[in-house]
């Protein structure tokens, strides 16, 4: 800048004092060289160097970032999802696991007691059921229902009473008591219920008699109403000082 001043002023002079443009044209020239030798001027707002590798930027920097969080979000968000979907599956897992448990704990309370209901309804042996049909068959087979039922009462009621053996064997074959014990027919009906041949009307009907007084039944169908026959203890044909008459047999 120096250079460039003092060529100026050095035209101005030449000019003033009256020189010719010869002059005036070499310190132009001069003042040309001098300006066009001087030092390069630096750019401030340069901030690199021309053929260096441009530097990273700092967008490119946040740029590259942003990507990263972008990926570490969505990796958190799938590693969340991944895990929720894994506790709801053990949830539900759970929650099956807990149903069948408490299925299984219902139908065995189910079947216990149903076993419980059968074992109440069942208070008695194959033998009883054998012996009480046979016995039944022999006194009322041909008999209504309610004259088996009868039959089958007073058997019952003897067992239970003090004056008479308390097994239902014991009541059957004691000594005198029952006819059929003496003439053989009760050996012949326990033959037949033995070999299976029980499946005519008779029998059926028999056996469903014993089924129920050997279950506790003690009333049966008396002219149209019930009639309780706890204090029942004989039947035969013809009984002195009967209470009741029911098919072929009389009862006190």
């Amino acid at each position: 800048m120096k250079l460039k001043k003092f060529a100026m002023l050095a035209l101005i002079l030449t000019t003033a004092s009256g020189f010719t443009a010869e002059p005036v044209t070499t310190v132009t020239a001069i003042a040309s060289e001098v300006v066009s030798e001087g030092p390069v001027l630096e750019d401030n707002n340069t901030d690199t160097p021309v053929g260096t590798d441009s530097p990273v930027t700092s967008t490119d920097t946040v740029s590259g970032e942003n990507t990263e969080n972008n990926a570490s979000s969505n990796t958190d968000i799938k590693d969340n999802n991944t895990k929720s979907e894994t506790t709801q599956n053990t949830k539900k897992a759970d929650t099956q696991k807990s149903k069948k448990t408490k299925s299984k704990t219902k139908n065995k309370k189910a079947k216990s007691k149903l076993k419980s209901k059968k074992r109440s309804k069942s208070n008695y042996t194959k033998a009883d059921l054998r012996l009480m049909s046979s016995i039944i068959n022999c006194e009322a087979g041909i008999e209504p229902y309610q004259g088996k039922l009868a039959v089958g009462i007073v058997v019952m009621n003897r067992i239970r009473s003090k004056i008479f053996p308390n097994t239902l064997k014991g009541v059957i074959y004691q000594s005198g008591q029952f006819s059929p014990v003496r003439n053989g027919s009760l050996r012949k009906r326990l033959s037949q219920y033995d070999s299976g041949r029980i499946k005519s009307r008779q029998w059926k009907s028999c056996i469903s008699a014993a089924r129920k007084v050997l279950n506790g039944q003690r009333t049966i169908l008396y002219r149209g109403k019930e009639k309780n026959m706890n204090s029942f203890h004989f039947f035969s044909v013809g009984l002195r000082g009967a209470r009741m008459s029911l098919g072929g047999h009389k009862f006190k």
